[in-house]
């Protein structure tokens, strides 16, 4: 007659069963790979710092503010909200500059020289498209008070994902006035409020 099993037997085999079961878990997760899809399926648990346009002030403060040097805060251009003027508040300084004179002005709202003035459409007083260089931006922030003080509200700032650090408290934050700065979930589709081109029709 076969004697029975030990318990100490029994635990052996069962830790041996569990460590096989384990191993080829893993050698199957490796050599499968994750779901394609696997990052669209996670919940967000990344967070950011970003800019409440209906609370900024446009006080300047994130272009110093800011612990990179130049700052991780950018203005943007909404081009659906631009009415692409001949003479923009957030370009020229005087809006009574001819237009023969425009290109050539040098009395320009950003003092880095950062916003950009393309002929789109028409003559001479015809459309134009106004663009942010963000290497030249410094977040100051001067475009977009103009234009939310005079014009159509389409240019503000965004901190890019892209250049921000991610502190777990923003220097930002702390010093603006308005409490505009929020921190927000980030997730796998975002990237920040860019530029966008206007629809030809």
């Amino acid at each position: 007659m076969k004697p029975s099993p030990t318990r100490r037997q029994f635990l052996v085999t069962l830790g041996r069963v569990l460590g096989i079961t384990a191993l080829a878990g893993v050698a199957a997760r490796v050599c499968l790979g994750g779901r394609a899809d696997a990052e669209f399926i996670q919940p967000p648990h990344r967070y950011g710092w970003q800019i409440n346009p209906e609370a900024c002030t446009y006080c300047g403060l994130c272009e110093t503010a800011c612990v990179r040097g130049p700052s991780a805060v950018k203005a943007v251009n909404d081009q659906k909200k631009c009415s692409n003027c001949v003479a923009c508040y957030g370009h020229l300084c005087d809006l009574k500059t001819p237009s023969a004179l425009i290109a050539t002005t040098t009395k320009l709202v950003c003092p880095h020289g950062a916003v950009q003035r393309n002929h789109f459409f028409g003559g001479l007083d015809g459309a134009y498209l106004y663009s942010i260089d963000a290497d030249r931006c410094t977040g100051c922030a001067q475009c977009a008070k103009q234009c939310n003080a005079h014009g159509s509200k389409s240019m503000f700032l965004v901190i890019r994902p892209d250049l921000c650090l991610g502190c777990n408290e923003c220097a930002i934050a702390r010093a603006c006035p308005s409490h505009a700065v929020e921190r927000v979930p980030l997730y796998p589709i975002d990237d920040f409020r860019g530029e966008y081109m206007p629809e030809v029709t």
